[in-house]
Protein backbone atom coordinates (compact mmCIF):
# COMPACT_ATOMS: atom_id res chain seq x y z
CA UNK A 1 0.00 0.00 0.00
CA UNK A 2 2.84 2.35 0.91
CA UNK A 3 4.54 1.55 -2.41
CA UNK A 4 1.32 2.38 -4.32
CA UNK A 5 0.94 5.72 -2.50
CA UNK A 6 4.58 6.53 -3.18
CA UNK A 7 4.11 5.73 -6.87
CA UNK A 8 1.01 7.96 -7.06
CA UNK A 9 2.89 10.80 -5.35
CA UNK A 10 5.82 10.50 -7.77
CA UNK A 11 3.53 10.44 -10.83
CA UNK A 12 1.60 13.44 -9.55
CA UNK A 13 4.84 15.34 -8.95
CA UNK A 14 6.05 14.53 -12.47
CA UNK A 15 2.77 15.57 -14.11
CA UNK A 16 2.48 18.86 -12.28
CA UNK A 17 6.19 19.50 -12.59
CA UNK A 18 5.98 19.10 -16.35
CA UNK A 19 2.99 21.41 -16.50
CA UNK A 20 4.92 23.96 -14.49
CA UNK A 21 7.85 23.76 -16.90
CA UNK A 22 5.52 24.01 -19.87
CA UNK A 23 3.97 27.19 -18.53
CA UNK A 24 7.28 28.70 -17.38
CA UNK A 25 8.08 30.16 -20.80
CA UNK A 26 6.36 32.65 -23.07
CA UNK A 27 6.98 33.62 -26.66
CA UNK A 28 7.73 36.93 -28.33
CA UNK A 29 7.52 37.67 -32.05
CA UNK A 30 9.02 40.87 -33.49
CA UNK A 31 9.02 42.05 -37.11
CA UNK A 32 9.92 45.06 -39.25
CA UNK A 33 7.38 46.11 -41.89
CA UNK A 34 8.04 49.32 -43.81
CA UNK A 35 7.91 52.18 -41.30
CA UNK A 36 6.77 49.86 -38.53
CA UNK A 37 8.23 47.62 -35.88
CA UNK A 38 5.48 45.37 -34.57
CA UNK A 39 5.03 42.17 -32.68
CA UNK A 40 3.48 40.06 -29.97
CA UNK A 41 4.40 39.49 -26.33
CA UNK A 42 3.32 36.91 -23.75
CA UNK A 43 1.92 34.08 -25.85
CA UNK A 44 1.75 30.58 -24.39
CA UNK A 45 3.16 28.86 -27.47
CA UNK A 46 5.03 29.86 -30.63
CA UNK A 47 2.07 29.17 -32.90
CA UNK A 48 -0.04 31.77 -31.07
CA UNK A 49 2.74 34.35 -31.43
CA UNK A 50 3.15 33.64 -35.14
CA UNK A 51 -0.60 33.60 -35.86
CA UNK A 52 -1.16 36.93 -34.13
CA UNK A 53 1.88 38.45 -35.84
CA UNK A 54 0.51 37.32 -39.21
CA UNK A 55 -2.82 39.02 -38.46
CA UNK A 56 -0.99 42.20 -37.53
CA UNK A 57 1.13 41.99 -40.68
CA UNK A 58 -2.00 41.58 -42.80
CA UNK A 59 -3.67 44.60 -41.17
CA UNK A 60 -0.59 46.77 -41.77
CA UNK A 61 -0.09 45.55 -45.35
CA UNK A 62 -3.75 46.08 -46.26
CA UNK A 63 -3.67 49.68 -45.13
CA UNK A 64 -0.30 50.29 -46.77
CA UNK A 65 -1.63 49.01 -50.11
CA UNK A 66 -4.84 51.04 -49.92
CA UNK A 67 -3.05 54.19 -48.80
CA UNK A 68 -5.13 54.35 -45.64
CA UNK A 69 -2.11 55.26 -43.55
CA UNK A 70 -1.44 58.41 -45.60
CA UNK A 71 -5.08 59.47 -45.29
CA UNK A 72 -4.97 58.86 -41.55
CA UNK A 73 -1.82 60.94 -41.15
CA UNK A 74 -3.39 63.83 -43.03
CA UNK A 75 -6.55 63.54 -40.95
CA UNK A 76 -4.53 63.73 -37.76
CA UNK A 77 -2.72 66.82 -39.01
CA UNK A 78 -6.06 68.51 -39.66
CA UNK A 79 -7.22 67.62 -36.17
CA UNK A 80 -4.09 69.08 -34.60
CA UNK A 81 -4.76 72.64 -35.77
CA UNK A 82 -3.45 75.43 -33.49
CA UNK A 83 -6.84 75.93 -31.83
CA UNK A 84 -6.58 72.35 -30.57
CA UNK A 85 -3.01 72.69 -29.36
CA UNK A 86 -3.27 75.81 -27.23
CA UNK A 87 -5.86 76.99 -24.70
CA UNK A 88 -8.24 79.56 -26.14
CA UNK A 89 -7.22 83.04 -25.02
CA UNK A 90 -10.70 83.69 -23.66
CA UNK A 91 -10.84 80.46 -21.63
CA UNK A 92 -7.92 79.74 -19.30
CA UNK A 93 -7.47 76.33 -17.74
CA UNK A 94 -8.75 77.61 -14.39
CA UNK A 95 -11.79 79.22 -16.02
CA UNK A 96 -12.85 75.85 -17.42
CA UNK A 97 -13.59 74.74 -13.87
CA UNK A 98 -17.19 75.63 -13.02
CA UNK A 99 -17.81 78.40 -10.51
CA UNK A 100 -20.31 77.84 -7.72
CA UNK A 101 -23.75 76.92 -9.08
CA UNK A 102 -22.66 76.96 -12.73
CA UNK A 103 -23.41 73.26 -12.35
CA UNK A 104 -26.67 73.27 -10.42
CA UNK A 105 -26.29 72.49 -6.73
CA UNK A 106 -22.49 72.34 -6.71
CA UNK A 107 -20.22 74.93 -5.11
CA UNK A 108 -16.47 75.34 -5.08
CA UNK A 109 -15.23 74.29 -1.67
CA UNK A 110 -11.84 76.06 -1.87
CA UNK A 111 -9.57 78.07 -4.14
CA UNK A 112 -8.35 76.58 -7.41
CA UNK A 113 -4.88 75.01 -7.28
CA UNK A 114 -2.51 75.28 -10.25
CA UNK A 115 0.41 72.93 -10.90
CA UNK A 116 3.01 73.07 -13.65
CA UNK A 117 5.76 70.70 -14.72
CA UNK A 118 8.05 72.26 -12.10
CA UNK A 119 5.87 71.50 -9.07
CA UNK A 120 3.61 68.67 -10.28
CA UNK A 121 5.42 66.19 -8.05
CA UNK A 122 3.98 67.97 -5.00
CA UNK A 123 0.53 66.76 -6.06
CA UNK A 124 1.02 63.68 -8.26
CA UNK A 125 3.96 62.14 -6.35
CA UNK A 126 4.77 58.75 -7.95
CA UNK A 127 2.52 59.40 -10.96
CA UNK A 128 4.49 62.49 -12.04
CA UNK A 129 6.77 60.52 -14.37
CA UNK A 130 3.81 59.13 -16.33
CA UNK A 131 2.20 62.53 -16.88
CA UNK A 132 5.49 64.12 -17.86
CA UNK A 133 6.11 61.29 -20.33
CA UNK A 134 2.92 62.43 -22.09
CA UNK A 135 4.20 66.04 -22.20
CA UNK A 136 2.14 67.43 -19.33
CA UNK A 137 1.83 71.25 -19.40
CA UNK A 138 -0.43 72.37 -16.55
CA UNK A 139 -3.06 71.18 -14.07
CA UNK A 140 -5.94 73.13 -12.54
CA UNK A 141 -7.98 71.48 -9.79
CA UNK A 142 -10.79 72.38 -7.42
CA UNK A 143 -12.97 70.64 -4.85
CA UNK A 144 -16.77 70.85 -4.85
CA UNK A 145 -19.48 70.43 -2.25
CA UNK A 146 -23.26 70.23 -2.43
CA UNK A 147 -25.15 71.82 0.52
CA UNK A 148 -27.99 69.34 0.07
CA UNK A 149 -25.55 66.48 0.61
CA UNK A 150 -23.54 67.96 3.48
CA UNK A 151 -20.93 70.64 4.09
CA UNK A 152 -17.70 68.77 3.31
CA UNK A 153 -16.12 68.50 -0.16
CA UNK A 154 -17.44 65.54 -2.15
CA UNK A 155 -15.61 65.88 -5.49
CA UNK A 156 -12.14 66.78 -6.70
CA UNK A 157 -12.07 67.94 -10.32
CA UNK A 158 -8.81 68.04 -12.30
CA UNK A 159 -8.20 69.44 -15.79
CA UNK A 160 -4.80 68.55 -17.25
CA UNK A 161 -3.47 70.45 -20.25
CA UNK A 162 -1.39 67.86 -22.10
CA UNK A 163 -0.33 70.13 -24.97
CA UNK A 164 -1.86 68.10 -27.82
CA UNK A 165 -4.83 65.75 -28.37
CA UNK A 166 -2.65 62.66 -28.83
CA UNK A 167 -1.06 63.28 -25.42
CA UNK A 168 -4.46 63.75 -23.76
CA UNK A 169 -5.67 60.51 -25.31
CA UNK A 170 -2.40 58.86 -24.29
CA UNK A 171 -2.79 59.58 -20.58
CA UNK A 172 -6.47 58.65 -20.81
CA UNK A 173 -5.60 55.32 -22.45
CA UNK A 174 -2.99 54.67 -19.77
CA UNK A 175 -5.35 55.37 -16.86
CA UNK A 176 -8.41 53.49 -18.12
CA UNK A 177 -8.94 49.78 -17.59
CA UNK A 178 -10.93 47.35 -19.78
CA UNK A 179 -12.92 46.41 -16.66
CA UNK A 180 -14.11 50.01 -16.17
CA UNK A 181 -17.62 51.02 -17.12
CA UNK A 182 -17.70 53.23 -20.21
CA UNK A 183 -20.28 55.95 -20.63
CA UNK A 184 -20.81 58.62 -23.26
CA UNK A 185 -20.67 61.99 -21.52
CA UNK A 186 -20.07 64.17 -24.55
CA UNK A 187 -17.58 61.46 -25.55
CA UNK A 188 -16.25 58.21 -24.09
CA UNK A 189 -15.67 58.36 -20.33
CA UNK A 190 -14.14 55.61 -18.17
CA UNK A 191 -16.09 55.25 -14.93
CA UNK A 192 -15.32 53.39 -11.71
CA UNK A 193 -17.18 53.64 -8.43
CA UNK A 194 -15.02 56.61 -7.34
CA UNK A 195 -13.51 58.07 -10.54
CA UNK A 196 -14.37 59.48 -13.95
CA UNK A 197 -11.63 59.79 -16.59
CA UNK A 198 -12.10 61.32 -20.02
CA UNK A 199 -10.49 63.63 -22.59
CA UNK A 200 -11.25 66.14 -25.30
CA UNK A 201 -8.80 68.07 -27.47
CA UNK A 202 -5.57 68.54 -25.53
CA UNK A 203 -7.25 68.17 -22.14
CA UNK A 204 -7.48 65.17 -19.83
CA UNK A 205 -10.21 65.37 -17.19
CA UNK A 206 -10.13 63.38 -13.96
CA UNK A 207 -12.79 63.51 -11.25
CA UNK A 208 -12.43 61.83 -7.87
CA UNK A 209 -15.50 61.08 -5.75
CA UNK A 210 -14.61 61.23 -2.05
CA UNK A 211 -17.61 59.00 -1.37
CA UNK A 212 -20.22 57.36 -3.56
CA UNK A 213 -23.90 58.07 -4.02
CA UNK A 214 -26.05 58.38 -7.12
CA UNK A 215 -26.39 62.14 -6.50
CA UNK A 216 -22.62 62.61 -6.24
CA UNK A 217 -22.03 60.57 -9.39
CA UNK A 218 -24.65 62.61 -11.25
CA UNK A 219 -22.89 65.79 -10.11
CA UNK A 220 -19.58 64.47 -11.44
CA UNK A 221 -21.20 63.61 -14.78
CA UNK A 222 -22.71 67.09 -15.06
CA UNK A 223 -19.36 68.73 -14.29
CA UNK A 224 -17.65 66.63 -16.98
CA UNK A 225 -20.27 67.75 -19.48
CA UNK A 226 -19.89 71.40 -18.43
CA UNK A 227 -16.12 71.27 -18.97
CA UNK A 228 -16.33 69.50 -22.32
CA UNK A 229 -18.82 72.06 -23.60
CA UNK A 230 -16.09 74.70 -23.27
CA UNK A 231 -13.41 72.78 -25.15
CA UNK A 232 -12.92 73.06 -28.89
CA UNK A 233 -11.08 69.92 -29.96
CA UNK A 234 -11.23 66.38 -31.25
CA UNK A 235 -12.45 63.28 -29.45
CA UNK A 236 -11.07 61.00 -32.16
CA UNK A 237 -8.28 58.65 -31.01
CA UNK A 238 -4.95 58.69 -32.91
CA UNK A 239 -5.21 57.01 -36.30
CA UNK A 240 -2.58 54.36 -35.48
CA UNK A 241 -5.19 52.52 -33.41
CA UNK A 242 -7.02 51.66 -36.64
CA UNK A 243 -4.10 49.47 -37.68
CA UNK A 244 -4.79 47.00 -34.88
CA UNK A 245 -6.66 43.82 -35.92
CA UNK A 246 -10.15 43.72 -34.43
CA UNK A 247 -10.53 39.95 -33.92
CA UNK A 248 -10.18 38.99 -30.24
CA UNK A 249 -9.14 42.56 -29.28
CA UNK A 250 -9.89 43.32 -25.62
CA UNK A 251 -11.98 46.45 -25.94
CA UNK A 252 -10.51 49.59 -24.33
CA UNK A 253 -7.17 47.88 -23.67
CA UNK A 254 -5.36 50.00 -26.28
CA UNK A 255 -2.59 52.17 -24.85
CA UNK A 256 -0.92 54.91 -26.85
CA UNK A 257 2.73 55.80 -26.17
CA UNK A 258 5.60 57.81 -27.58
CA UNK A 259 8.57 56.93 -25.36
CA UNK A 260 10.18 54.01 -23.56
CA UNK A 261 9.13 55.27 -20.11
CA UNK A 262 5.51 54.44 -20.91
CA UNK A 263 6.37 51.38 -23.01
CA UNK A 264 8.23 49.85 -20.07
CA UNK A 265 5.21 50.42 -17.82
CA UNK A 266 3.04 48.61 -20.37
CA UNK A 267 5.58 45.85 -20.99
CA UNK A 268 9.15 46.00 -19.73
CA UNK A 269 11.60 45.61 -22.61
CA UNK A 270 14.88 46.93 -21.20
CA UNK A 271 16.19 49.72 -19.01
CA UNK A 272 17.70 51.38 -22.06
CA UNK A 273 15.69 52.71 -25.01
CA UNK A 274 16.32 49.69 -27.25
CA UNK A 275 13.38 50.45 -29.57
CA UNK A 276 14.74 53.97 -30.22
CA UNK A 277 11.54 55.77 -29.26
CA UNK A 278 11.48 59.57 -29.46
CA UNK A 279 9.18 62.50 -30.26
CA UNK A 280 9.03 61.38 -33.91
CA UNK A 281 7.71 57.90 -33.11
CA UNK A 282 4.23 56.83 -32.09
CA UNK A 283 3.15 53.48 -30.73
CA UNK A 284 0.21 51.50 -29.48
CA UNK A 285 -0.11 48.31 -27.46
CA UNK A 286 -3.28 46.30 -26.87
CA UNK A 287 -4.43 43.11 -25.22
CA UNK A 288 -5.92 40.22 -27.19
CA UNK A 289 -7.66 37.10 -26.01
CA UNK A 290 -5.99 33.85 -26.99
CA UNK A 291 -8.11 32.59 -29.87
CA UNK A 292 -8.96 29.21 -28.29
CA UNK A 293 -9.26 30.36 -24.69
CA UNK A 294 -12.51 31.04 -22.86
CA UNK A 295 -10.73 32.68 -19.93
CA UNK A 296 -11.01 36.51 -20.20
CA UNK A 297 -7.79 36.86 -18.21
CA UNK A 298 -5.89 34.72 -20.72
CA UNK A 299 -4.43 37.45 -22.92
CA UNK A 300 -1.42 38.29 -25.04
CA UNK A 301 -0.05 41.74 -25.86
CA UNK A 302 0.32 43.17 -29.36
CA UNK A 303 2.45 46.25 -30.08
CA UNK A 304 2.91 48.47 -33.11
CA UNK A 305 5.37 51.37 -33.44
CA UNK A 306 5.42 53.83 -36.37
CA UNK A 307 8.81 55.35 -37.26
CA UNK A 308 9.47 58.29 -39.59
CA UNK A 309 11.21 56.10 -42.20
CA UNK A 310 11.77 52.40 -42.99
CA UNK A 311 15.45 52.95 -42.16
CA UNK A 312 14.54 54.16 -38.67
CA UNK A 313 12.29 51.12 -38.23
CA UNK A 314 15.07 48.76 -39.38
CA UNK A 315 17.55 50.31 -36.92
CA UNK A 316 15.06 49.91 -34.07
CA UNK A 317 14.24 46.33 -35.07
CA UNK A 318 17.92 45.36 -35.22
CA UNK A 319 18.49 46.97 -31.82
CA UNK A 320 15.67 44.94 -30.26
CA UNK A 321 16.77 41.76 -32.04
CA UNK A 322 20.34 42.19 -30.79
CA UNK A 323 19.01 42.65 -27.26
CA UNK A 324 16.99 39.42 -27.47
CA UNK A 325 19.86 37.42 -28.98
CA UNK A 326 22.27 38.72 -26.33
CA UNK A 327 20.05 37.07 -23.73
CA UNK A 328 20.63 33.69 -25.43
CA UNK A 329 16.89 33.09 -25.72
CA UNK A 330 16.08 30.09 -27.95
CA UNK A 331 14.85 31.19 -31.38
CA UNK A 332 11.94 29.57 -33.20
CA UNK A 333 12.34 28.84 -36.91
CA UNK A 334 9.40 30.16 -38.90
CA UNK A 335 8.51 31.70 -42.23
CA UNK A 336 9.70 35.30 -42.38
CA UNK A 337 7.19 37.90 -41.23
CA UNK A 338 7.52 41.28 -42.93
CA UNK A 339 10.96 42.31 -44.18
CA UNK A 340 12.67 40.95 -41.04
CA UNK A 341 11.42 38.93 -38.09
CA UNK A 342 12.41 36.86 -35.08
CA UNK A 343 10.46 34.63 -32.68
CA UNK A 344 12.03 33.78 -29.33
CA UNK A 345 11.20 31.72 -26.26
CA UNK A 346 11.56 33.71 -23.03
CA UNK A 347 11.61 32.17 -19.55
CA UNK A 348 9.10 33.58 -17.10
CA UNK A 349 10.79 34.76 -13.94
CA UNK A 350 8.96 34.11 -10.70
CA UNK A 351 7.77 37.23 -8.85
Amino acid sequence: MLRILSTIFILTFIIFGCQGRENSVKYTAVMAVGNYVAGVWDTKNPRAAINQAQKLLKAISTREMTGTKVVQRNTMEIELKPADRKPLASVSLANMLPKSDQVKGWKRAKEIEIYTEQNLIQFMHDETEVYQAYNFVELALAEYSNPKLGSKPLLRVEIHDMGAPENAFGIYSFTRNPQDDFEIIGSETAVTILTLNTWKGQYFIHIRLYEFSDDIKEGAQNIVQYIKNQIIGTTRPPAILKLLPRDHLVRNSERYFKNHVILNKIHFTAAENILRLNESTIGVAAEYLHAKSKNPADTLLVFLIDYPTPKDAAVAYNSYKAHLLAKDYPTITTKKLGSQSIVVQIPVTSP
